[in-house]
Protein backbone atom coordinates (compact mmCIF):
# COMPACT_ATOMS: atom_id res chain seq x y z
CA UNK A 1 0.00 0.00 0.00
CA UNK A 2 1.45 3.79 -0.85
CA UNK A 3 2.20 5.49 2.52
CA UNK A 4 2.25 9.44 2.56
CA UNK A 5 4.57 9.49 5.21
CA UNK A 6 5.27 12.86 6.91
CA UNK A 7 7.34 13.97 10.74
CA UNK A 8 4.40 17.11 11.58
CA UNK A 9 1.09 17.43 9.71
CA UNK A 10 -1.87 19.56 10.91
CA UNK A 11 -4.16 16.33 10.39
CA UNK A 12 -3.49 13.48 8.74
CA UNK A 13 -7.05 12.53 8.42
CA UNK A 14 -7.70 16.34 6.77
CA UNK A 15 -4.92 15.24 4.13
CA UNK A 16 -6.32 11.68 3.27
CA UNK A 17 -9.66 13.07 2.77
CA UNK A 18 -8.06 16.11 0.25
CA UNK A 19 -6.10 13.27 -1.33
CA UNK A 20 -9.10 10.94 -1.31
CA UNK A 21 -11.20 13.78 -4.07
CA UNK A 22 -8.50 12.86 -6.81
CA UNK A 23 -6.90 9.38 -5.80
CA UNK A 24 -8.64 6.26 -5.47
CA UNK A 25 -8.15 4.10 -2.53
CA UNK A 26 -6.17 2.35 -0.71
CA UNK A 27 -3.70 4.30 0.73
CA UNK A 28 -2.29 5.95 3.82
CA UNK A 29 -1.42 9.05 5.46
CA UNK A 30 0.90 8.70 8.74
CA UNK A 31 2.67 11.66 10.66
CA UNK A 32 4.77 11.26 14.20
CA UNK A 33 2.83 14.67 15.34
CA UNK A 34 -0.20 16.41 14.57
CA UNK A 35 -1.21 20.21 15.40
CA UNK A 36 -4.32 20.02 14.74
CA UNK A 37 -5.60 16.46 15.32
CA UNK A 38 -9.38 15.85 16.10
CA UNK A 39 -11.22 12.70 17.42
CA UNK A 40 -15.10 11.56 17.75
CA UNK A 41 -17.37 15.05 17.04
CA UNK A 42 -14.58 17.09 15.70
CA UNK A 43 -13.19 17.20 20.00
CA UNK A 44 -9.57 17.55 19.76
CA UNK A 45 -7.25 15.26 19.85
CA UNK A 46 -3.73 15.56 22.00
CA UNK A 47 -1.26 14.39 18.97
CA UNK A 48 2.19 15.58 20.40
CA UNK A 49 5.69 14.18 18.21
CA UNK A 50 6.85 10.63 19.01
CA UNK A 51 3.59 9.07 18.54
CA UNK A 52 1.77 7.30 15.68
CA UNK A 53 -0.86 9.29 13.91
CA UNK A 54 -1.79 7.33 10.72
CA UNK A 55 -5.10 7.90 8.40
CA UNK A 56 -5.64 5.07 5.66
CA UNK A 57 -8.32 5.65 2.67
CA UNK A 58 -10.50 2.73 1.94
CA UNK A 59 -13.25 2.12 -0.61
CA UNK A 60 -16.67 2.07 1.04
CA UNK A 61 -17.45 -1.03 3.06
CA UNK A 62 -20.60 -2.67 3.91
CA UNK A 63 -19.61 -3.56 7.49
CA UNK A 64 -21.29 -2.17 10.24
CA UNK A 65 -19.09 -3.59 12.61
CA UNK A 66 -15.90 -1.49 11.18
CA UNK A 67 -14.69 0.54 13.88
CA UNK A 68 -15.09 -2.75 15.96
CA UNK A 69 -12.77 -4.62 13.69
CA UNK A 70 -10.30 -2.44 13.08
CA UNK A 71 -10.22 -1.79 17.39
CA UNK A 72 -9.72 -5.74 17.49
CA UNK A 73 -7.34 -6.25 14.53
CA UNK A 74 -4.83 -3.36 15.64
CA UNK A 75 -5.30 -4.68 19.26
CA UNK A 76 -4.15 -8.46 18.32
CA UNK A 77 -1.36 -7.02 15.96
CA UNK A 78 0.30 -4.88 18.75
CA UNK A 79 -0.27 -8.05 21.76
CA UNK A 80 1.30 -10.59 18.56
CA UNK A 81 4.26 -8.23 18.13
CA UNK A 82 4.90 -6.74 21.09
CA UNK A 83 3.70 -9.21 23.73
CA UNK A 84 1.21 -6.04 25.07
CA UNK A 85 -1.94 -6.96 26.70
CA UNK A 86 -4.06 -4.60 24.77
CA UNK A 87 -7.62 -4.04 25.76
CA UNK A 88 -10.90 -2.62 23.95
CA UNK A 89 -12.76 0.26 25.37
CA UNK A 90 -15.76 0.37 23.30
CA UNK A 91 -16.59 1.67 21.23
CA UNK A 92 -13.32 2.90 19.81
CA UNK A 93 -10.17 3.08 22.89
CA UNK A 94 -7.26 1.14 22.88
CA UNK A 95 -5.78 0.72 26.44
CA UNK A 96 -2.92 -0.12 28.03
CA UNK A 97 -2.90 -1.25 32.06
CA UNK A 98 -6.12 1.05 32.70
CA UNK A 99 -4.81 3.71 30.49
CA UNK A 100 -5.98 4.59 26.92
CA UNK A 101 -3.17 4.11 24.64
CA UNK A 102 -4.93 4.76 20.98
CA UNK A 103 -7.98 5.88 19.48
CA UNK A 104 -9.05 5.11 16.13
CA UNK A 105 -12.04 7.70 14.18
CA UNK A 106 -14.30 6.21 11.14
CA UNK A 107 -15.56 8.66 8.78
CA UNK A 108 -17.12 8.28 5.45
CA UNK A 109 -16.79 10.72 2.58
CA UNK A 110 -17.80 10.55 -0.83
CA UNK A 111 -14.72 8.95 -2.26
CA UNK A 112 -14.56 6.35 0.42
CA UNK A 113 -13.96 5.96 4.03
CA UNK A 114 -11.17 7.34 5.77
CA UNK A 115 -9.76 5.33 9.20
CA UNK A 116 -7.79 7.03 11.39
CA UNK A 117 -5.74 5.98 14.36
CA UNK A 118 -3.76 7.71 17.19
CA UNK A 119 -1.17 5.61 18.74
CA UNK A 120 1.11 7.29 21.53
CA UNK A 121 4.36 5.83 21.30
CA UNK A 122 6.48 7.65 23.65
CA UNK A 123 5.24 11.10 24.14
CA UNK A 124 5.01 12.85 27.72
CA UNK A 125 1.64 13.56 28.36
CA UNK A 126 -0.24 16.36 30.52
CA UNK A 127 -1.39 16.41 33.40
CA UNK A 128 -4.75 17.01 31.95
CA UNK A 129 -4.53 13.27 30.92
CA UNK A 130 -4.34 10.90 33.95
CA UNK A 131 -6.00 8.09 31.65
CA UNK A 132 -3.66 8.25 29.10
CA UNK A 133 -0.36 6.13 28.91
CA UNK A 134 2.39 5.79 26.10
CA UNK A 135 3.37 2.52 24.82
CA UNK A 136 7.10 3.13 24.50
CA UNK A 137 7.69 2.37 28.11
CA UNK A 138 6.37 -1.44 27.22
CA UNK A 139 8.74 -1.98 24.17
CA UNK A 140 10.74 -0.70 21.61
CA UNK A 141 8.86 0.05 17.99
CA UNK A 142 10.42 -0.26 14.92
CA UNK A 143 9.94 2.15 11.85
CA UNK A 144 7.62 -0.05 9.44
CA UNK A 145 5.22 0.46 12.30
CA UNK A 146 3.27 2.38 9.99
CA UNK A 147 3.46 0.29 6.98
CA UNK A 148 2.06 -2.91 9.10
CA UNK A 149 -0.64 -1.23 10.89
CA UNK A 150 -2.13 0.24 7.70
CA UNK A 151 -1.74 -3.21 6.08
CA UNK A 152 -4.23 -4.66 9.38
CA UNK A 153 -6.77 -2.01 8.82
CA UNK A 154 -7.19 -2.68 5.18
CA UNK A 155 -7.56 -6.52 6.01
CA UNK A 156 -9.95 -5.75 9.05
CA UNK A 157 -11.93 -3.70 6.98
CA UNK A 158 -13.50 -7.16 5.50
CA UNK A 159 -13.44 -8.99 8.80
CA UNK A 160 -17.29 -8.97 9.57
CA UNK A 161 -16.99 -11.93 12.39
CA UNK A 162 -14.75 -9.84 14.69
CA UNK A 163 -17.14 -9.85 17.46
CA UNK A 164 -16.52 -13.23 19.24
CA UNK A 165 -12.60 -11.96 19.65
CA UNK A 166 -14.02 -8.31 20.58
CA UNK A 167 -15.61 -9.41 23.44
CA UNK A 168 -13.04 -11.56 24.43
CA UNK A 169 -10.71 -8.40 24.52
CA UNK A 170 -13.04 -5.92 26.19
CA UNK A 171 -12.25 -4.33 29.24
CA UNK A 172 -16.26 -3.31 30.05
CA UNK A 173 -17.73 -6.35 30.82
CA UNK A 174 -18.88 -7.00 34.22
CA UNK A 175 -17.94 -3.40 35.21
CA UNK A 176 -20.09 -0.76 36.43
CA UNK A 177 -19.92 2.05 33.72
CA UNK A 178 -21.22 5.16 32.82
CA UNK A 179 -22.23 6.43 29.45
CA UNK A 180 -22.39 9.77 28.09
CA UNK A 181 -25.40 10.27 25.46
CA UNK A 182 -26.94 13.20 23.30
CA UNK A 183 -26.67 15.45 26.84
CA UNK A 184 -27.34 12.90 29.80
CA UNK A 185 -25.81 9.97 31.21
CA UNK A 186 -26.83 6.50 31.96
CA UNK A 187 -25.08 4.39 34.31
CA UNK A 188 -25.23 0.30 34.54
CA UNK A 189 -23.35 -2.64 34.23
CA UNK A 190 -21.67 -4.21 31.35
CA UNK A 191 -23.38 -6.84 29.87
CA UNK A 192 -21.39 -7.20 27.24
CA UNK A 193 -22.14 -6.57 23.33
CA UNK A 194 -24.97 -7.84 20.72
CA UNK A 195 -24.29 -9.20 17.59
CA UNK A 196 -24.92 -5.81 16.18
CA UNK A 197 -21.92 -4.19 18.11
CA UNK A 198 -24.49 -2.15 20.44
CA UNK A 199 -23.51 -1.65 24.77
CA UNK A 200 -25.99 -4.01 26.55
CA UNK A 201 -26.34 -1.93 30.24
CA UNK A 202 -28.42 -4.02 32.80
CA UNK A 203 -29.99 -1.78 35.20
CA UNK A 204 -32.67 -3.03 37.76
CA UNK A 205 -32.43 -6.22 35.84
CA UNK A 206 -33.55 -4.77 32.63
CA UNK A 207 -30.79 -4.96 29.79
CA UNK A 208 -30.48 -1.91 27.15
CA UNK A 209 -28.87 -1.54 24.09
CA UNK A 210 -26.92 1.67 23.11
CA UNK A 211 -25.48 2.29 19.51
CA UNK A 212 -23.98 5.22 19.99
CA UNK A 213 -22.48 7.07 23.16
CA UNK A 214 -19.28 7.69 25.61
CA UNK A 215 -18.16 5.59 27.96
CA UNK A 216 -16.93 8.41 30.55
CA UNK A 217 -15.91 6.55 33.59
CA UNK A 218 -15.53 2.92 34.63
CA UNK A 219 -14.94 1.07 37.88
CA UNK A 220 -11.18 0.56 37.20
CA UNK A 221 -10.31 4.16 36.22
Amino acid sequence: MEIYCYLVLPSTQDLAKKLLEKKKPPFAVSALEQTQGYGKQGRAFYSPKNGLYLSVCLEKQENPLLTLAVGTAVADFLRARYGLEIGLKWANDLFYQGKKVAGILTEQVAGGIVVGLGLNLGAELPASLPQATRLLEAGDFDPLLADDLACVICRAASWQDCLPRYRELSILTGRRVTLKIAGRTISGTCAGFDDQGRLLLEKGGKISAWSSGEVIKTSFL
